[in-house]
């Protein structure tokens, strides 16, 4: 095999950047981390692939499927760096990350992004959601300050929702789906999450490439500052050799992570100012375990305004929802900040606030004063002017929602967009359009999975530029294709809303298998569903047999459909494997 120049790399996995957070509260939360490495070379080792390793790495996706041979060998230098010489770094990866794989799966499934890209939060942080970098990146999707803030993730004193696993998946999910509308192209949005649209942009205009490894292979023809980073060249490869091996863990000799290894939380919405350590006891959770499951809430009590999410296992959730909503709950609802000085100690602080040192540790989580420039949160008196304002305010109802409070786009059924519209008619033939409203994190590509369209005509209809078009929240878009009798597909609120919860309940486990089981009794009897005997998609549509490499959204675009019409024609669950030769119905 032809030898590659050495690839330089900055860690396995984890930038060699990344450093825990050693501020105060739960940030301190220490879950396991790997030993890190200052840099790794991945080199040909000499050692051939064996048949079940050569079998594994020879499966393809939506990131490596045109791929040329020379740029398959770049890839295979990171597989076999992973598979021959760190395997217990990468078990010990696979187990943290089991945590959250399910859910992050789930999530990208229902949105249309491949599962390849599931596995971007391995090589982003390792499965751990306190990951910290030197460059500000947090959680487990990397985000920087400004990404996260611009994608919906609170970040203060009290709160940083970049360290929120669920929360930060949602989020990462919409900054794809923005990258895939700007390049229209998997692996070039995987490589802007690294380096940055603008970069990779920038790159492409320079170069003329039409892809990821064409713009590697054209990189020198830029100025030097404008060249990619070794990094991010070396992003994709990495990426893609971790999606391999996660896909054939079995084949390749790891572990496969049991679905008990994933955590089974219940979101509880909190009021404002509520004792975070008294919830803990009250729910008998060591402190250490309630901020491991918690690692976006940084004090030892919720925001003084506003609400909050935490999680707790499900069956302490009833108890939960009944402590934080008696008045004692509240003990810590005023409070003021203070940001440490040169000369502070505990003891004077807590002296110069009038509270005790074991107060002051309590409120913040903490058993030593924190460096210079932190911000310490001070508890008021209970007869404070702070307190008596809020104790004043009902506190708002906390509820056990079945997933995290999230933003999304509110779709509308074409009747209700023409009668918004005042009944002025578009398209041909005065056929009414259907129509949607932007929402919080929407983007051209997102909207057009969703619709079974493509970027460019979503684009054409509403005179946008397809690479830079700027959506509004509230923003009125023609969905193309689509009269007054054919309603728009899987409005987002309705996927959002119904979107997999952090842990779902046994009564809900249950019936979503035995409507699994009964689909496929279905599918592999060749008899007709219900919904196919009342005329559903499939009475109009035509049939195609799944091959080799193929998924639900290489179907979906290669007929120009949406992921989720593809589902429900299909009575298809969300993350369902195909198999080589199932027949599918094309809506």
């Amino acid at each position: 095999m032809k030898v590659f120049p050495l690839l330089p790399f900055l860690a396995v996995f984890l930038l060699s950047a990344c450093a825990l957070h050693k501020g105060d509260g739960p940030d301190k939360y220490q879950a396991d981390l790997p030993e890190m490495m200052d840099s790794y070379t991945p080199r040909d080792d000499g050692r051939p692939l064996s048949p079940s390793e050569l079998e594994a790495f020879k499966t393809i996706s939506d990131l490596d499927r045109k791929i040329s041979p020379e740029d398959a060998q770049v890839v295979e230098l990171h597989f076999k760096f992973f598979v021959h010489e760190n395997r217990r770094l990468v078990e010990r990866y696979i187990s943290r990350g089991a945590r959250f794989l399910p859910y992050v799966r789930k999530i990208f499934a229902s949105r249309g992004i491949p599962e390849d890209l599931a596995y971007l939060f391995l090589v982003e942080s390792a499965g751990n959601p306190n990951a910290y970098s030197r460059a500000g990146a947090v959680g487990l999707w990397q985000f920087i300050p400004m990404t996260g803030r611009k994608y919906g993730l609170t970040q203060n004193a009290w709160l940083d929702e970049r360290r929120d696993p669920y929360k930060s998946t949602y989020s990462a999910s919409d900054y794809l789906l923005k990258l895939y509308n700007d390049f229209e192209d998997w692996p070039l949005a995987a490589a802007a999450y690294n380096a940055g649209e603008g970069k990779i942009g920038r790159a492409m205009g320079g170069t003329g490439a039409k892809n990821f490894f064409e713009l590697c292979r054209l990189d020198e023809r830029l100025e030097e500052r404008a060249r990619l980073r070794p990094e991010t060249r070396d992003y994709v490869p990495r990426l893609i050799a971790v999606a391999k091996i996660m896909r054939n863990l079995k084949k390749l000799g790891f572990d496969e992570p049991s679905p008990d290894m994933a955590w089974d939380l219940a979101p509880l919405n909190l009021p404002s100012g509520t004792n975070l350590a008294g919830l803990a006891k009250h729910l008998d959770i060591p402190w250490s375990d309630f901020t491991g499951m918690n690692p976006a809430l940084r004090k030892a009590a919720s925001p003084p305004a506003g609400t909050a999410t935490a999680y707790v296992p499900p069956d302490k959730l009833t108890a939960a929802v009944s402590w934080v909503s008696t008045p004692g709950a509240r003990s810590f609802a005023g409070w003021t900040e203070y940001t440490v000085r040169r000369g502070d100690t505990l003891a004077s602080v807590a002296k110069r606030h009038k509270i005790s040192v074991s107060e002051l540790k309590t409120a913040n989580g903490i058993s030593a004063l924190p460096p210079k420039g932190e911000t310490l949160v001070i508890p008021t008196s209970g007869k404070g002017a702070v307190y008596e304002a809020l104790a004043r305010k009902p506190a708002p109802t906390p509820s056990a929602s079945p997933a995290p409070p999230l933003k999304t786009a509110v779709y509308e059924t074409p009747k209700a967009a023409a009668a918004k519209d005042g009944g002025r008619k578009t398209g041909t033939a005065g056929t009414a359009r259907a129509s949607c409203l932007v929402g919080s994190g929407d983007t051209l590509s997102g909207i057009a999975l969703r619709n079974g369209t493509t970027v460019a005509e979503l684009a054409r209809l509403n005179n946008l530029n397809p690479k830079r078009a700027v959506l509004r929240i509230g923003q009125r878009l023609i969905l193309p294709g689509k009269s007054a009798g054919a309603p728009a597909v899987a409005p987002a609120a309705q996927q959002r809303d119904g979107a997999p919860a952090p842990a779902q309940s046994a009564t809900l486990a249950a019936e979503a298998g035995r409507t699994a089981a009964k689909t496929q009794a279905t599918v592999q009897s060749g008899s007709k569903s219900p919904g196919e005997e009342k005329g559903s998609a499939r009475a109009n549509g035509k049939s195609i047999s799944v091959k080799s490499g193929d998924t639900l959204t290489s179907i979906a675009k290669r007929h120009k459909v949406s992921v989720r019409a593809l589902q429900e024609a299909n009575k298809l669950e969300a993350g369902t494997t195909l198999r080589i030769g199932r027949k599918l119905f094309i809506p």
